[in-house]
């Protein structure tokens, strides 16, 4: 069984790192995000040109970079973190090592959702990503409800978990493809 952090985990281990809850506390990490993505935003493009490029390149279609290699290089050194603290099996390290890739999950979530936002708003351009989005919502919310409902989960849960990223791209192809979405 893996073991999911609790409340009280959380703040025992936010008072052990001295986390400042001061007002100047919040308004810096806001001002640390805004900075992020910022960031994000003026790399943005220049990203999306070495990912176009790479798939003319190598011969690869861009949908198959952008969505399989891509989130595969970026996220390789949190995989081999969660691969080496779970092999420790320590409950409380197990749970911090899902504490990161749930963590991990929403920034990136958050952070490439709202640099998608800001481009098109400042750029004027249209909305084409509604069955992304309906895709990325069914998969939040699938491991949310079970997330919420449980503290500890066998590890048969993790193939679910595993087999949601395949199954989301297909939904995205047959949404795009079979529907009023394309």
């Amino acid at each position: 069984m893996i073991v999911q952090r609790t409340w009280k985990e959380t703040d025992n281990l936010v008072e052990e790192r001295s986390v400042e809850r001061s007002p100047w506390a919040w308004i810096k990490a806001i001002m640390l995000l805004v900075v992020g993505i910022v960031i994000l935003a003026v790399l943005a493009e220049p990203l999306i040109q070495s990912v176009q490029n790479f798939s003319k390149k190598a011969r690869l279609p861009s949908f198959f970079v952008s969505f399989i290699l891509v989130p595969l290089a970026t996220n390789a050194r949190i995989a081999t973190s969660a691969i080496s603290a779970a092999s420790r099996k320590k409950p409380r390290t197990t749970s911090l090592t899902f504490s990161e890739i749930y963590g991990g999950v929403f920034m990136n979530n958050i952070l490439g959702f709202s640099v998608l936002l800001s481009i098109m708003y400042f750029r004027g351009l249209s909305w084409d990503f509604s069955a992304e989005m309906l895709t990325v919502l069914i998969v939040c919310a699938i491991m949310g409800i079970a997330a919420s409902f449980s503290s500890t989960f066998p590890v048969w849960t993790s193939f679910i978990a595993y087999l949601l990223y395949p199954l989301s791209l297909l939904l995205v192809y047959l949404l795009e493809e079979f529907s009023w979405w394309s």
